[in-house]
């Protein structure tokens, strides 16, 4: 037992030397149950932007005794926490009155246990023991407010509900607010929305906001407002703390950084790039596309995802300039270099595998599903990409694929997904759970975030497959899993079969010095007659060669083809096909399933 305390103080020194190195500007801490938990974001956005560590200390289906036991118990912070803490946030959030002096002391010393069990006491315990550990640091020889005046300065911040539906506890937290003379952050008069004015269905506007519902008088209302830095909820209630906090502390200089969204795209297709922000919002952002300047005012959404329409080969963005109200002219870092694909690849093969199905073959599904190791529910996804006619030179290869839905198994979380690419450069026809190869190199990682719904991700894999292909691979496989993260959902993309026209390719750029043309690949249409045993294929520019062979590369037909000629295969067995097309102007590879 002696030996694990001093392994506990080792670890505790190390974290507290960890947080030091972090170079914080400000501390804050956060007392408060599920809608103060980490999951929900704001505390955390407000954290960034004021450059402070969050110290959040709130446990889903606490209340505000919680945190009064936990310091009646001297255990809710330790003293070298107390020591550093500039702000300390309340968010202990029931109907019930806060404000009532039944019960109240004079001292927070003459209560006992049993006596801040109750609303009002168990605040007045909380404020008040606080004030006192903050002035009696000037006693502890530790103590950065060793011999000073007054000790620490003890800034307390109380919160009203996130809206207006707690009539009872906004009204006495004000009450409560008055009396002490502390800051309020008044979310229920700046959310955006007041239970006095229902939507167009009649129902609470606070719903729409809501992960689920309570009742009060009878009315119901939004309850735990959805979860996540990227919802828009979150960030309206995090700028109006921020707002608050301005009042007291100096928020970080605005900035932004931009990146790709979009690395590669097909021809006529809009492109995205990402700015992510510093400071408090709103924001202004200058930027060029081209040298041609945009701007975008008003912004509150962050990180911000922008369209762009391309206007060469190369599209390049710039930030130029970025402002808010505490800052004129921040800091701008960051480029997007947005390219133009010259062959979209089909994959010859594509499927997933779940861990709960552990026999289960989902080759011919419609989609892949794909979901971190949490449970015994782990999925990966599996694509191949045949390499022929792929220059190795080619200055960009990405491997995309549609994202179209997200499902969580309770709580509807909208959380960010770090999703994995690994490869390698075998052919595969069926796989399982069972029989899932484990043979892959590491290629890279893609941030999937809750935002990017039915949107393309993207994963580039430029490196290592022009490495592959220059040594002689003819085939390129791709697993898709989640990384290291607590995230839990099950992430959705269209596979090569589906009906919808957003199918996973292999999208691959070319030097512009080599003269190869565009490939118009998304006229090409390509449609069997199983029972014929025939290809029909449509949209060919000219003279076109085919070759049709199977995944293990055997070769059933090769030969020229016109525009809607069947290409007859009349010795060919049922199964899975790949279909290679080139002529001067274009060149497509699909699977085909006969």
């Amino acid at each position: 037992m002696k030996l694990q305390k001093i392994i506990l103080s080792g670890l505790l020194s190390l974290a507290a030397l960890a947080t030091q190195a972090q170079n914080y500007d400000h501390h804050f801490l956060l007392a408060g149950a599920s809608f103060a938990v980490p999951e929900n974001g704001w505390f955390e956005l407000v954290c960034d932007a004021f450059n402070a560590e969050p110290l959040n200390k709130a446990v889903g289906g606490d209340a505000i005794k919680h945190t009064a036991s936990d310091m009646f118990l001297d255990r809710f912070y330790t003293t070298e926490e107390l020591d550093r803490i500039d702000a300390f946030i309340i968010m202990h959030v029931h109907n019930q009155d806060v404000a009532s002096t039944n019960g109240i002391k004079e001292n927070y010393e003459e209560y006992t246990y049993d006596e801040i069990q109750q609303y009002n006491t168990a605040y007045d315990y909380v404020i008040k023991r606080y004030k006192a550990d903050c002035y009696n640091l000037k006693f502890n020889p530790e103590s950065r407010y060793y011999q000073t005046e007054n000790g620490k300065p003890a800034t307390i911040i109380l919160c009203t509900h996130w809206h207006d539906s707690r009539i009872t506890y906004n009204q006495s937290i004000r009450t409560l607010a008055e009396r002490w003379q502390l800051p309020l952050i008044e979310w229920d008069e700046n959310i955006g929305f007041t239970r006095k004015v229902v939507d167009a269905d009649g129902r609470q506007p606070s719903i729409k906001y809501a992960a689920d519902t309570e009742k009060i008088y009878d009315i119901t209302f939004g309850w735990h407002p959805m979860r996540g830095k990227e919802q828009y909820i979150q960030q309206k209630i995090a700028s109006i703390a921020m707002e608050k906090l301005t009042e007291l502390f100096t928020p970080v200089p605005a900035s932004v950084e931009l990146g790709e969204k979009s690395k590669v795209i097909v021809p006529g297709e809009q492109g995205y790039f990402v700015c992510r922000f510093t400071g408090v919002p709103p924001w202004s952002l200058t930027y060029t596309v081209n040298g041609e300047e945009h701007r975008l005012d008003s912004i509150t959404t962050n990180p911000l995802i922008v369209e762009v329409t391309p206007t060469a080969d190369e599209t390049t963005v710039l930030p130029v300039a970025v402002s808010n109200r505490y800052t004129e002219s921040g800091i701008v870092a960051g480029e997007a270099h947005i390219y133009t694909g010259r062959q979209s690849v089909s994959p010859t093969f594509d499927t997933y595998v779940h861990q709960a199905n552990q026999t289960t073959v989902y080759t011919d599904a419609d989609h892949l599903e794909v979901k971190g190791n949490t449970d015994t529910h782990t999925r990966e996804a599996y694509l191949s990409f045949a390499t022929t006619g792929i220059d190795p030179q080619a200055e960009r290869m990405v491997v995309r694929a549609y994202y179209y839905d997200c499902i969580y198994p309770s709580w509807p979380r909208k959380e960010t997904h770090p999703v994995e690419i690994w490869g390698n450069t075998e052919s595969y026809t069926t796989m399982t759970w069972n029989t899932k190869p484990d043979q892959f190199t590491r290629i890279g990682e893609t941030l999937v975030r809750a935002d990017e719904l039915n949107s393309y991700i993207e994963w580039d894999v430029t490196d290592w497959a022009k490495a592959q292909i220059e040594a002689g691979a003819s085939l390129l496989t791709f697993k898709l899993c989640i990384g290291e993260t607590d995230a839990t959902g099950l992430l959705y993309f269209y596979s090569s079969e589906a009906e919808d026209s957003h199918k996973p390719q292999l999208l691959v750029t070319t030097d512009p010095t080599t003269g190869l043309t565009e490939a118009a690949t998304d006229v090409i249409t390509v449609r069997t007659r199983r029972t014929d045993r025939e290809i029909i294929v449509t949209g060919i520019d000219g003279n076109c060669r085919a070759t049709c062979y199977t995944l293990c590369g055997q070769v059933v037909f090769a030969g020229p083809i016109a525009d809607a000629e069947p290409i007859a295969l009349p010795h060919t067995s049922a199964g899975v096909y790949l279909l290679d097309l080139q002529n001067e102007t274009q060149h497509y590879t699909c699977k085909i399933i006969l």
